[in-house]
């Protein structure tokens, strides 16, 4: 297998389940990970960590937040954030939601080991 991309990832996820399902993932590659349940507490992590956090993955049906309005907040924290888009919803309705954001790849839920790992390097490895 590869390395593992420089940078760590930051997991944005109501349900805890997918959290830790992401993390193990991620962690099998030797990905750093942090990990957030809302908005609030993503975009705090974001702040005290953006000199390490080179991508998120983020849940577009967060509780809190409509994943399209905490991208732009993310983005104006970390401007070359990669944002890996996430979701049980189609991937064009997505596509439609973000407009002309840039993402780093799409993420269907539910999702295999192997498709994740394959999505996060790939969009980890291009360069902005």
């Amino acid at each position: 297998m590869p390395s593992a991309p420089k940078g760590a990832v930051l997991i944005i996820d109501d349900e805890e389940g997918i959290r830790a399902v992401l993390l193990a993932i991620l962690s099998s590659i030797e990905i750093e990970t942090f990990v957030a349940q809302d908005a609030q507490s993503a975009l705090e992590v974001l702040n005290a960590n953006k000199d390490k956090i080179a991508a998120c993955m983020l849940d577009m049906n967060l509780e809190d937040s409509y994943g399209e309005d905490l991208y732009d907040r993310l983005r104006e924290i970390s401007p070359d954030l990669k944002v890996f888009a996430m979701s049980g919803i189609f991937g064009e309705e997505i596509k439609e939601r973000l407009g002309d954001r840039e993402i780093a790849g799409l993420i269907s839920k539910p999702f295999s080991a192997r498709h994740l790992i394959e999505t996060v390097q790939a969009g980890l490895e291009k360069t902005s």
